[in-house]
């Protein structure tokens, strides 16, 4: 199933994405510095519910605390987003198949001769 990208006005969560996509730890008091001035400023309390929905869109985040404070949060997967924070995908690597076959009867056999 191929997922649509959203287009249209940014969500909250998707501003706080751009801000953590250079992929350093960013302290809560950097995010809300990018949101001075604005109408979102007010509900800058409800971070941790943003970075939640990060999450849940596929980003994966790393928290820093320091006790039970968060000091930062980084965004482990920028590369899986696009320049306006909104979630487009992990990118297709191919793999190589290193599988062994391996007769069992070799292993059975070098066993009892070291016994």
């Amino acid at each position: 199933m191929i997922k649509k990208i959203r287009t249209g006005k940014q969500n909250r969560h998707e501003k706080i994405t751009v801000t953590l996509l250079s992929g350093n730890p960013v302290t809560p008091d950097e995010i809300k510095a990018c949101f001075k001035g604005t109408d979102q400023e007010s509900v800058l309390y409800r971070l941790p519910t943003n970075i939640y929905n990060i999450k849940r869109d596929g980003g994966v985040i790393k928290v820093y605390k320091n006790g039970r404070s968060v000091s930062a949060y980084q965004l482990m997967n920028p590369q899986d987003f696009n320049a306006d924070g909104r979630f487009v995908g992990r990118k297709s690597v191919e793999s190589v198949n290193k599988t062994v076959e391996i007769d069992p009867t070799e292993i059975i056999v070098e066993e009892l001769e070291t016994v």
